[in-house]
């Protein structure tokens, strides 16, 4: 389910009570004046809908291309694109349902002591292998609580 979606101008002047008038803004039909966004709907690799709203494009057409070549990529693309790996994990361990408790005890402990405060921020579309060599040669660098290099 892929919905075409709305393509709409807004800025960020604020009233005289200092909130933004966004799309009520007097001066928006000014050429320059705020920027082009987008909102649309498509499923994800876990057949949920998934929403989007990106911003700040100098030009309708430039906010139409990026709506239409965010819609035409795949279902797997799309979702590495709005899940952070601390999102990802969460959902892996969540969806772990033949493991026994100690497994899940560790790999709990793991996720959340050691991958995400390391990795979590990061786009699942932004790792590639030097990121990956880099934060993991982190990893390695620091003690575990027994005071042993990570392994």
């Amino acid at each position: 389910m892929a919905t075409s979606g709305v393509i709409f101008k807004r800025c960020g002047c604020r009233d005289d009570q200092r909130r933004r008038l966004e799309r009520s803004c007097p001066r928006l039909r000014e050429r320059g004046h705020g920027s082009w966004y987008f909102h649309c709907s498509a499923t994800n690799l876990l057949g949920r809908c998934e929403r989007v709203r990106r911003g700040g494009y100098p030009s309708q057409a430039t906010a139409r291309h990026a709506r239409d070549e965010w819609l035409t990529a795949t279902q797997a693309d799309r979702t590495a694109q709005g899940w952070t790996v601390q999102r990802w994990l969460r959902h892996w361990l969540d969806n772990r349902t033949k493991i026994r408790p100690t497994t899940r005890f560790h790999y709990t402990r793991d996720v959340d002591t050691v991958l995400i405060p390391q990795l979590g921020r990061y786009r699942l579309a932004d790792l590639d292998a030097p990121l990956l060599r880099t934060v993991f040669a982190e990893i390695a660098a620091t003690e575990n609580s027994k005071g042993r290099r990570q392994s």
